[in-house]
């Protein structure tokens, strides 16, 4: 009976070797674990999350860890375990940080990698390629598996892209950061559809609480981006829950390539960009039934959403980004539409509904216009100083009356309202069969003036002052904020305010909240009657 014993004994450690080879996992014996092999007692009354714990052992139950395989670095030995067997694998890398050189190769959609959290587990990148290379090869619709819990920093200007994905179907990403990816064209996440035994796409994709730049300004090139490269366009029902993002000096933030088609998905992105920035958003593909929503903070030193020439955007949600930086100037949203005819549908380019009015410290001036400046075109917002005094306004025109885009054109530009507020009619206009309504040159008396350079060192509760010649002013008569002649916001610790103070006198004084030396400026003055 103990011979049958010890011979089943031996039929069953052999039969546990053979499964362990067809995991993939290597077979080691007691004398070669190491300590980290060793079981550990468990502390505390909670139970923590099985995903989140480290694998001590080569594998259990399917679940990988790669420290047990060879390889020059994490990256060889994670290609080792994904090579062994028939691919598939669950790999947990434990806490710690791993500088390592070969990319990560993920082609099968059985395949996933975890790291202990994103607080704990660093892959630091040296490479000169891509650090991650998750795609599809050969490309499968079947449903692939996740990159989920830790960081991946990056060589610095060194060309190649953190992850880089696309052609894959049901990707997920969850509890990354992604940081230091500067090198020309790098991207911090790259979905790219490629040509494989067909045109691949890119869809079902999910992506939650994900990290791209670190608030230690170095940021990455592209944040974001979504490209075709031989294959198909469809980018369809992304769900992005929430990207948050640093976007610093020269960078961009997310990025829509040409022919791209991203539809009936959810875009969320939050991002903190530096007052030296680009364009943040470059849209010059198709958003299309989806909701869009950009939040966050900027210096807005150029464009938070630029829409190229073949881009459009048809969505719901809104563009909400704080405006720090009182003496920054761009568009809050730019088309790109100059030279495109009446009644081409890309004059929408950028449609968000509902639309909410952007924050720009309370300041600026909602605007209409195209890349061009002129021609009816989508809402945008324009803050700082204009070089163009014409810049915006609404344009009224009858797209029947001629084939030519408006402009100037008395055959189909019917009348139109500039920033600031002048109606011009050709000849006249009216709503419908009411009454014609003359150009505003032709109205009455504008009642406007300028003052004198304004200015000074200030302590808190004094004034500087200046008075603006205003012919036909009255007092009593109300005063619209002043606009300084350069465009710029008010100062913070100050109080800017202007009033009728003398029959065609209007007198402008900038007050100290604080302790402030206030450049000197002149104000342009308008009074409403």
């Amino acid at each position: 009976m103990r011979a049958v014993t010890v011979a089943s004994l031996i039929v069953l450690a052999l039969a546990v070797v053979a499964l362990a080879a067809g995991w993939g996992e290597p077979w080691r014996s007691a004398s070669d674990a190491s300590p980290m092999s060793l079981p550990q007692a468990a502390s505390g009354k909670g139970q923590a999350d099985p995903a989140s714990q480290a694998i001590t052992t080569a594998a259990v139950n399917g679940v990988v860890n790669p420290a047990f395989y060879p390889g020059v670095d994490i990256g060889e030995k994670i290609n080792n375990v994904f090579a062994a067997g028939n691919g598939c694998a669950e790999v947990h890398i434990p806490a710690g940080n791993y500088m390592y050189s070969t990319t990560i190769r993920m082609p099968k959609p059985c395949q996933s990698l975890y790291g202990a959290g994103s607080a704990l587990t660093t892959l630091e990148y040296k490479g000169n390629g891509d650090a991650i290379f998750w795609q599809m090869w050969p490309y499968t619709i079947q449903k692939a598996g996740i990159l989920k819990g830790f960081t991946l920093k990056g060589p610095g200007t060194v060309v190649g892209n953190g992850i880089h994905s696309g052609s894959v179907i049901g990707a997920t990403f969850e509890d990354l950061v992604i940081n230091n990816f500067r090198g020309p064209n790098s991207t911090a996440i790259l979905f790219e559809n490629t040509k494989q035994q067909l045109e691949t796409w890119t869809e079902r994709t999910v992506i939650r609480d994900v990290h791209i730049g670190l608030p230690t300004h170095t940021g990455n090139t592209v944040g974001v981006a979504f490209m075709m490269n031989g294959g198909g366009n469809s980018f369809g029902y992304t769900d992005i829950a929430d990207v948050w993002m640093n976007v610093e000096k020269g960078q961009i933030g997310v990025k829509w390539g040409k022919g791209t088609y991203t539809y009936n998905s959810k875009l969320y992105f939050h991002a903190n960009i530096s007052a030296l920035g680009t364009d943040s958003f470059v849209i010059d593909g198709i958003i299309r039934n989806s909701s869009l929503f950009l939040t966050g903070e900027a210096g807005c030193a150029k464009d938070l959403v630029h829409v190229g020439l073949e881009g459009q955007v048809q969505a719901q949600g809104f563009v909400a980004v704080n405006c720090a930086s009182e003496l920054t100037h761009g568009n809050y949203v730019r088309t790109d539409l100059s030279g495109i005819q009446v009644d081409s549908q890309r004059w929408d380019a950028f449609q968000l509904s509902p639309a909410y009015a952007p924050l720009v410290n309370g300041k600026g001036v909602l605007l209409m216009n195209n890349v061009a400046r002129r021609n009816e075109a989508d809402l945008t917002n324009y803050y700082g100083a204009s070089m163009d005094p014409s810049a915006g306004g609404f344009y009224f025109y009858n797209t029947f009356a001629s084939i030519m885009e408006p402009s100037n054109d008395p055959l189909a530009l019917l009348a139109k309202i500039d920033s600031h507020g002048n109606w011009t009619a050709h000849g006249a206009a009216s709503w419908g069969s009411g009454q014609m309504i003359p150009s505003s040159d032709s109205v009455a008396l504008k009642l406007s003036g300028k003052t004198p350079a304004i200015g000074g060192t200030l302590k808190a509760g004094e004034c500087a002052r200046g008075g603006a010649n205003v012919p036909g002013a009255l007092v009593g008569q109300i005063v619209a904020h002043p606009a300084a002649s350069d465009g710029s916001l008010d100062a913070p610790l100050e109080l800017l305010s202007g009033a009728v103070t003398a029959v065609n006198t209007v007198t402008v004084q900038r007050c100290a909240v604080g302790p402030v030396t206030l450049p000197a400026k002149t104000y342009n003055v308008r009074v409403i009657p």
